[in-house]
């Protein structure tokens, strides 16, 4: 997998992905035929549709372990069907042709600092990193780019490359690497049938030349240049070493086996084909012989080009050797083309000469950009016909997880010398002994093969091993492999009868839309004469799916699988000696008018019960309080209370400001319904507040008063019965619901001193304000309760630093124990930058790096994927009832979708380290603003949850 950054024109990095996010990203690295001309490097990508990106001006791919990037300016970008395309080309040429030298004219100097003379000169940003070449320089670089004066080092024997360093979001080194030969003489080999997938060969024997006549720098005279440099007194001999013989007094120099080969016919004998070739920097005749034959051993043979599809890529520059046995190739030869495919992560290579272009325009350039230094040392090529005429070539790739198909000819199966098709082979592996499993197609049909992995080796060991034919030429079907599927417009008309006994049958009929399943009994006094004799032989239907279709709507309904008085429906888990028990059973006294079934052994349902009548556990009632009359229900609790909370009195508070906070009370108004409440319930909670008006409020409670001669208690159950309470009235979680009901659909009246409506009161921070404008709202009291202020701060002082148990409204950790918090909320040292930064979250990480990742509590995705912000990676929004949003990011996969809604602790993702990140991490939030304004809009996690 590539990591792959979009940068703006300042070249800081906008947004980064991981290359499975992009629908298409190819990158094409060339080394080019002409020596003057630097290497073509390409890239083109698309993927769906991001605003953030959409005007970006570079994009830099790393898909090393190296921190260093390739980096590409985006040269057309297209917007069409949702989706963006951009091409590109790597920015180093394009940069580089714009920074200019004015005069640099090195002497016999070493390449390393002649580059770097230039770099300064022009006065650009970039340096030199590997500089291999240790000839040595004289040259004019006067008024010249630098990207020319690169292009003219080459022509004396190297090759650069080029790359950036990116840290934090913005580009901090730009490099030059300069190479004798960029890659490296390696060991590597490809083997036809291993590595190597495709193989074709391609040759070129046009404007072949087997002399040439060599020319260097002109004399200068008053106005120019004339006569030009020769080598006609310069003598070679094979005999002292030299590559070949040339004569005093000859200007040209020849290959002579190559002009016997390739020359022009004459008279019976093979002439020369002969050209010019001018060096206009070479001023001695012994350099520009050597420098002329160096040209001819590139010229005068045929270019060979050999193009392979590879697993596990090898390096652009490299010398590898490929081979396939059968046809006598073993080459020799240099990668000078690698197209990437970072989506699926397969390569294609181009190795020997490079005939990218118009072959035919091959010319001896007369300027001085020619090429001049060739590699010497030049295997022998076999020459044969294109490889891929044959039909036995192996095609991969066939599957997902690595499958291939076989193409196997006569030969090769062993029944024939013919090497057309014989048959082809389909296999779950990339090669056979990495296979298990085979499907055969030949004239007789399809089969089936398996055997152990590495059993076999040869197509021959997959021809001889034992099939089973699944479906022969004639169209006759196996029915045994028959697993799974759906059966159309199918009649069946006759019996499939087993013996189940010595007195009685089971026949299976599918017949006009109905399947059933029939006993008939065993006898021989039956009177077929009578039109109802099958009664005498019918036992009863055992089960039967009744229906009808519609062709129109194809929609089946009304179908059903019945069981009849005095049978048993039942299915059975076998143990594979013939011994089953029940897993599902209707038991032989299940009625219509009273149905029953029984369910056998360990099993898990996933989603809401609704239970219609009683629940028992072993026996014990489970009503909806949750069998103990402490509360429960839907209120916002789940009966969990924190270690610290251990009195009664303390419980009873914490469960009403467990079941506040999770209705979405602030903390701060949850604690005035406790300050409150204290008021009403520990003090009287019989009292009337005058005239004989029942103190209703609060006091419900802590009801002492259960025989219902309290007027107040009276008036409560009447007030639920209105509200459509239906729980225990003796219950917190019952005089909850009715708080929730009561308090804005009649109780409620701002007062002037307070004039809060219910939703406002809910919100307030302040805990006096909001103490007193409930006693002053809802209350309503002859006189005020200024102690109830103070001790609604007792109980938020209590209860605000001890979270909300998980379950319910209340919040959950969205990672499983144990929890570690590797950075806090608040302000820190960015790990990615090291600038100081407000930390907007919370940071969590649990041991496992792909962890699940829970929904914090009920709520509907808003967000859900990577664009968002570029700084969360695969990032996840959910927003819950109380108005507060929750946030996971850096999540390695996203498991739900906007417009979803998600239960507390359901699963939405797994942890990861998507975006600017230094690891595996949850990074979790609080906000009360989707699009939060501000920092002000975050709330540390702690506030909510006890880590």
């Amino acid at each position: 997998m590539s990591n792959i950054l979009f940068l703006d024109k300042m070249q800081q990095a906008i947004k980064s992905y991981d290359s499975d996010e992009f629908i298409e990203c190819v990158q094409t690295k060339e080394i080019t035929t002409n020596a003057s001309e630097l290497m073509n490097d390409t890239l083109s990508v698309s993927l769906p549709f991001d605003g953030t990106i959409k005007d970006a001006s570079y994009i830099a791919v790393n898909d090393t372990k190296e921190q260093e990037f390739s980096l590409y300016r985006i040269l057309t970008a297209k917007d069409e069907d949702n989706l963006l395309s951009f091409e590109a080309i790597n920015f180093a040429v394009d940069e580089l042709d714009n920074f200019i030298i004015k005069d640099i004219r090195p002497k016999n100097r070493s390449f390393s600092y002649v580059i770097n003379q230039l770099l300064s000169d022009s006065g650009c940003d970039w340096v030199l990193g590997v500089c291999e070449p240790i000839k040595t320089v004289s040259s004019t670089f006067y008024y010249t780019s630098m990207r020319e004066a690169l292009k003219a080092l080459q022509e004396l024997g190297s090759e650069f490359t080029f790359s950036i360093e990116i840290t934090g979001n913005k580009i901090t080194k730009k490099i030059i690497n300069c190479y004798n030969q960029i890659g490296k003489i390696t060991n590597k080999r490809f083997e036809y049938g291993e590595d190597v997938l495709k193989i074709v060969h391609q040759q070129d024997r046009t404007n072949i030349v087997t002399a040439l006549i060599g020319r260097g720098k002109g004399e200068e005279v008053g106005d120019g240049y004339g006569r030009r440099i020769e080598f006609s007194d310069v003598e070679w001999k094979k005999s002292n070493g030299k590559p070949l013989d040339k004569p005093k007094g000859q200007n040209w120099i020849e290959y002579p086996e190559m002009t016997k080969e390739y020359g022009i016919p004459s008279n019976g004998k093979m002439l020369p084909r002969k050209t010019v070739v001018v060096f206009d920097d070479v001023e001695d005749a012994s350099e520009l012989l050597q420098k002329t034959y160096d040209q001819l051993a590139y010229y005068c043979r045929p270019l060979v080009q050999f193009s392979t599809e590879i697993l596990g890529s090898d390096s652009i520059g490299n010398t590898v050797s490929i081979h396939r046995g059968e046809r006598n190739y073993h080459y020799q030869t240099r990668v000078f083309k690698v197209v990437t495919d970072h989506i699926n992560g397969r390569v294609q290579a181009s190795l020997g000469d490079n005939l990218s272009g118009n072959s035919i325009n091959r010319q001896l350039s007369q300027v001085q950009s020619n090429i001049s230094d060739l590699d010497s040392n030049k295997m022998t090529w076999y020459d044969s016909t294109e490889i891929g005429k044959y039909q036995d070539d192996i095609m991969r790739g066939a599957g997902a997880n690595g499958g291939s198909i076989y193409m196997v000819n006569g030969i090769e199966a062993g029944v024939s010398q013919s090497r057309e098709t014989y048959e082809q082979v389909f296999m779950d592996g990339p090669k056979i002994q990495d296979s298990q499993y085979f499907m055969i197609q030949n004239n007789a049909g399809i089969s089936f093969k398996q055997c152990k992995k590495g059993q076999w080796k040869t197509i021959q060991d997959v021809h001889n091993g034992a099939s089973t034919t699944a479906w022969t030429l004639d169209g006759t079907f196996n029915a045994s492999f028959i697993a799974a599927g759906i059966l159309a417009g199918v009649l069946i008309q006759g019996v499939v009868v087993k013996s189940i006994g010595s007195n009685s049958f089971y026949q299976s009929v599918l017949s006009n839309g109905a399947f059933s399943i029939e006993q008939y009994k065993e006898t021989n006094n039956v009177d077929y004469t009578k039109p109802d004799w099958q009664k005498d032989v019918h036992g009863g239907k055992v089960g039967e799916f009744i229906g009808t279709y519609d062709g129109n709507t194809k929609k089946a309904n009304g179908s059903a699988l019945i069981n009849y008085p005095g049978y048993i429906l039942s299915i059975n888990q076998d143990d594979g000696n013939g011994t089953s028990t029940p897993v599902f059973q209707v038991p032989s006294d299940s009625t219509f008018d009273k149905p029953k079934f029984k369910l056998f052994g360990d099993g898990t349902l996933q989603g809401d019960i609704n239970i219609k009548g009683n629940f028992y556990v072993n026996g014990v009632k489970i009503d909806t309080n949750g069998g103990g009359n402490s509360g429960g229900g839907d209120t916002g609790w789940n009966g969990q209370y924190p270690p610290e909370v251990t009195s009664d009195r303390d419980k009873r508070y914490w469960q009403i400001w467990a079941m506040a906070i999770g209705a979405g009370f602030s903390k701060q108004a949850a604690a005035a319904l406790l300050g409150n409440a204290q008021g009403e319930s520990d003090a009287n909670p019989t009292a009337d507040e005058s005239n004989g008006a029942p103190g209703f409020g609060y006091g419900v409670w802590q009801w002492t008063d259960s025989s219902g001669a309290s007027s107040g208690r009276v008036y409560m159950i009447n007030l639920m019965t209105r509200a459509g309470v239906t729980d225990d009235p003796d219950t917190i979680t019952a005089q909850f619901k009715l708080l929730i009901w009561h308090a804005p659909n009649g109780q409620w009246f701002a007062t002037s001193s307070y004039p809060y409506s219910w939703t406002q009161f809910m919100t307030l921070t302040d805990i006096n304000t909001a103490t007193q404008a409930f006693v002053s709202n809802f209350e309503r009291p002859l006189i005020g309760h200024p102690e109830r202020s103070t001790w609604a701060q007792e109980w938020y002082n209590k209860f605000v630093n001890l979270g909300i148990p998980s379950g319910g409204g209340g919040y959950i950790a969205p990672i499983s124990s144990p929890i570690t918090v590797t950075s806090e909320f608040g302000w820190r040292t960015s790990p990615i930058t090291g600038a100081q930064e407000f930390h907007n979250g919370i940071d969590l990480v649990n041991g496992n790096p792909n962890t699940p990742i829970l929904a914090s509590g009920d709520g509907q995705v808003v967000q859900a994927g990577s664009n968002y912000y570029d700084w969360y990676g695969n990032y996840t929004v959910i927003k819950h009832a109380d108005g507060m949003y929750t946030g996971y990011a850096h999540q390695s996969r996203i498991d739900v979708s906007v417009g979803q809604n998600v239960k507390q602790g359901q699963q939405i993702g797994l942890m990861g380290t998507t975006g600017p990140s230094t690891g595996e991490h949850c990074h979790f939030q609080f906000m009360d603003e989707f699009y939060p304004s501000s920092s002000a809009h975050f709330h540390n996690a702690r506030d909510y949850i006890k880590f």
